[in-house]
């Protein structure tokens, strides 16, 4: 649910404007839309601009705006794709056109959400929610709401609320159902169930996942999409669920269906997704196909990323050469551009010095005093919890003394650990146990292990060279973490930094120690 759902939302979005286009302008946003958005980029880019000169109203602009961004986004300019989509919106904004206005809303929340910039695009996402109701034709109000659920499930997520994100898209079912004139209706349905299923296997519900990645895989069967690279995604699914009942032939067999619709679509997405997948089923049963597939992720990551780059920056040169062609007769204005360029470079340089310094200040004041300075991490609030009525003050200091020896142990560490587990450890009820956390760790379970799991490998990075060579995943891998972003934002959250900065700091502080 990250950034294949985006695309599968802004595909919906694009392909839904095409309806409104004159001939002549429909069949060029056709082309630069079904075949060079993939194949030629820098000319998808450049048609925009054309489009944008032969539009005969607004929202014909707003349509070329929205593509234009979508090309951005995709290639990994987000700065241009965000400004471009604020073009769009003054556009909307005038004409009061709340269709266009509640997709361009969504689509910002979607980009500032890939950069981690979730207070703004939580504002965003608002946004589209209220301009979505005051469209005033009811199906494509649905449409939009029900594509929108997917959004809001993302955010939910992101926060780990998996049955709120459930809430969301089983309310968007609603109202694709709702809306009678939906094109193709059972794929948004589809999506919508897929999205469901990886909920519930978030939440180790794995009947409930298996239920509806089963529906998800009917709906798109009567699509008229069926071979859609979601196929591969529900297969890889149901892979994850069958792994998880220790069915392993079945897990097999959809990770195989999976692994072969991804590589006829060519589809890196879920390239990604199958491969991680493929790597945790072979890591405790086949070593070698276990690094077979860790060196086909990691020439696909690299491959993705050098391609982006190129792309990217052919995109941004051809960005910069069309706008000082369109200013060429004013040599004033170039030199404006440039001296506005070298300027915007130099603040880029000062405010990486300066960034790179205070994250030096506060690795400094980690290690020093084992805690972050201007942390963001809000402590949660002591609340009087009904267990203290039934529990002794002996009781209480005997299972402090329990945690204490927990600490030592390194059970934390543990990637299947729940308060359960702990709790039938110690030998303590459970309930007492989390009482005596949050009162005497002024944090719930899961923030108290993450904070364990986090000290123990700066630890081990602090007095173990050995471990400032080794990736990121391995580290998160050691650590009990289950991905690789969790880990790095449980780092970030407990020391101020992330583990690349610190570990690059440590690196450094050694060299300089040498010398």
């Amino acid at each position: 649910m990250h950034f294949k759902t985006t695309l599968l939302l802004y595909i919906f979005f694009l392909s839904s404007h095409l309806s409104y286009s004159q001939k002549t302008f429909d069949a060029i946003y056709a082309e630069t839309y079904q075949v060079l958005l993939s194949s030629n980029p820098k000319k998808a880019l450049k048609n925009t601009d054309y489009l944008y000169t032969i539009a005969k109203n607004n929202l014909e602009r707003i349509n070329t705006r929205m593509l234009r961004a979508h090309i951005l986004y995709q290639y990994g300019v987000h700065n241009e794709a965000i400004a471009t989509l604020k073009q769009a919106d003054s556009l909307a904004t005038v004409d009061k056109n709340y269709a266009a206005q509640a997709k361009i809303y969504g689509f910002l929340a979607s980009v500032y959400r890939e950069n981690e910039i979730y207070n703004l695009g939580k504002i965003y996402l608002n946004k589209a929610v209220n301009v979505s109701k005051k469209i005033k034709d009811k199906g494509e109000m649905y449409r939009f709401q029900g594509n929108l659920s997917q959004e809001l499930a993302c955010y939910e997520l992101h926060d780990s609320n998996y049955a709120k994100a459930i809430l969301h898209l089983e309310k968007g079912i609603q109202l694709f159902e709702k809306a009678a004139k939906t094109s193709d209706k059972n794929y948004q349905i589809a999506i919508n169930d897929e999205l469901i299923a990886q909920n519930y296997l978030e939440m180790n519900k794995t009947d409930s996942a298996l239920f509806h990645y089963e529906k998800a895989e009917k709906e798109l069967k009567e699509s008229l999409s069926y071979d859609s690279p979601l196929r591969g995604f529900i297969y890889n699914g149901l892979g994850d669920v069958y792994t998880s009942k220790k069915d392993y032939k079945k897990a097999l067999s959809n990770y195989g269906k999976a692994e072969e619709i991804a590589d006829k679509s060519d589809y890196s997405a879920l390239k990604q997704e199958v491969y991680n997948s493929l790597m945790e089923f072979y890591k405790k049963t086949d070593s070698k196909k276990y690094i077979v597939y860790n060196e086909k992720n990691l020439k696909l990551s690299q491959a993705e990323n050098a391609n982006k780059k190129v792309i990217a920056d052919e995109l941004i040169k051809s960005l910069q050469q069309s706008h000082l062609q369109s200013q060429s007769q004013y040599k004033k204005n170039k030199l404006i551009i440039i001296g506005i360029c070298i300027f915007a470079v130099l603040i880029t340089i000062a405010l990486y010095i300066f960034k790179r310094k205070q994250d030096y200040k506060k690795i400094r004041a980690f290690i020093n005093n084992n805690k972050p300075i201007e942390s963001s991490e809000v402590q949660i609030e002591y609340k009087k919890d009904t267990s203290k009525e039934y529990m002794s003050e002996a009781t209480e200091n005997s299972i402090l003394e329990s945690i204490k020896e927990f600490e030592k142990s390194n059970l934390f560490l543990n990637k299947t650990l729940s308060i359960n587990s702990v709790a039938a450890e110690l030998n303590v009820n459970h309930r007492y146990l989390s009482y005596v956390i949050n009162k005497h760790k002024s944090k719930d379970f899961a923030g108290y292990i993450n904070e364990l799991r986090i000290n123990y490998i700066v630890d081990r990075l602090k007095n173990d060279p050995s471990y400032l060579k080794y990736k990121i995943s391995y580290l998160a891998d050691q650590t009990g973490f289950a991905s690789h972003s969790r880990f790095t934002i449980t780092f970030k959250k407990v020391t101020g930094v992330s583990p690349l900065s610190f570990i690059t700091y440590l690196q450094n502080n050694k060299e300089e120690e040498l010398v």
